[in-house]
């Protein structure tokens, strides 16, 4: 039986915390993006997992990418299909539960986060419903 070491790394792969942006940027930004989940060492075999993140102000949104994706393979988002996010709160420091929430709960994209179903013309929505969130610094 052969150990592997496997290193957790954040990595903010996008910033919309310090301009406005639109729809349509947040779709060209998401498009441009490069993404890399795990990196294999081949010399010593170690495994480094990408934890890719999205700040936006007050708000990070964690992307769980499909753990299916080969070794050292750089995609775009729309390559991998689907995926999940989590939303962490800075001010509080904790994940958000999108469904029990007041300031996510109704929105339409919330049922479908989990793998299989959410992709990413719902997460330029996401995007932007924290981006205004954010502009408003108030809570319910």
């Amino acid at each position: 039986m052969t150990a592997i070491r496997i290193e957790e790394q954040p990595r903010t792969i996008l910033d919309f915390s310090s301009f406005r942006c639109s729809k349509n940027s947040i779709k060209q930004a998401l498009k441009r993006c490069p993404i890399t989940n795990i990196i294999e060492d081949e010399s010593s075999g170690e495994l480094t997992v990408f934890l890719n993140e999205i700040k936006i102000g007050m708000y990070t949104i964690a992307l769980q990418l499909p753990p299916d994706t080969p070794f050292n393979c750089t995609k775009n988002l729309k390559d991998y299909g689907d995926f999940e996010i989590s939303i962490t709160d800075s001010n509080s420091g904790s994940r958000i539960n999108l469904k029990k929430d007041v300031r996510f709960k109704n929105q339409y994209w919330v049922p479908f986060n989990f793998f299989g179903k959410l992709r990413v013309k719902h997460l330029i929505d996401i995007i932007a419903h924290c981006k205004r969130l954010d502009k408003l610094k108030a809570f319910l």
